[in-house]
């Protein structure tokens, strides 16, 4: 990948292991608003909750409660809480050799921004947990944007804020978008990114990221320094 000036990557299942935990923070949110554990209530809405991995929480909760405000804010606020403990027990763990990777990338002069679907308290303590800060060139929580994935909204905020940051001109054409969802994906495409890479280590399998559109699926993120200069 040649004259690459940023690369935007998505969080949990492509930098950071999901392991699951996703899934359990939601299935504890849910119950809250009475879906019992083991109905086929539960089993459709953890299946709707895997399809739109990647996607805004705050959206996914709305869509599978009808639209229904008040309820979805209040599982929102569960699954925030119960995802924030996950991380503090230790329970989200980056994948094998990222942090090298990314002062990598950083030796390089390729600027990193992350991206997710999370909002931004859970994405700073990701962040503080995993030690990567001083790698970190700027980074675009869901809740910061007008709209979620598979909207480009976040990869746009993340190209404007790195160039007002470090004095850059960047456009879509300069990027590469980074991540393991069928919408990571969709916002790449979206955005105009010049390269779109998908991660086969999250939930959506190499036909569905290259049927999403990506130019390239990796095993690995810390594969796609064999692309980039």
């Amino acid at each position: 990948m040649e004259n690459i000036g940023l690369v935007v990557f998505d969080v949990a299942g492509t930098t950071a292991k999901d392991e699951g935990l996703v899934v359990k923070a939601f299935v504890r949110a849910a119950m809250s608003q009475g879906v019992a554990q083991d109905s086929a209530r539960m089993a459709e809405m953890v299946e709707f909750v895997q399809t739109t991995m990647g996607q805004r929480k705050i959206d996914v909760f709305t869509e599978l409660f009808d639209h229904n405000i008040e309820q979805a804010n209040a599982a929102h606020e569960v699954f925030v809480e119960t995802y924030i403990n996950l991380i503090e027990n230790g329970e989200l763990e980056e994948f094998e050799g990222v942090t090298k990777f990314l002062e990598e990338l950083q030796k390089r002069h390729i600027g990193i921004a992350l991206t997710t679907g999370f909002p931004r308290e859970i994405l700073d303590l990701i962040i503080e947990n995993l030690g990567w800060g001083e790698f970190i060139d700027v980074s675009v929580a869901a809740s910061e944007v007008s709209f979620g994935r598979p909207y480009p909204d976040m990869i746009f905020r993340s190209i404007e804020s790195f160039n007002i940051a470090f004095g850059m001109d960047l456009h879509p054409d300069d990027i590469a978008v980074v991540g393991d969802t069928i919408s990571d994906m969709q916002s790449g495409v979206s955005a105009g990114a010049r390269y779109v890479v998908g991660i086969n280590s999250g939930t959506h399998t190499p036909e569905q990221l290259r049927s999403a559109g990506a130019t390239h699926v990796l095993d690995s993120v810390t594969d796609l320094l064999t692309l980039v200069n």
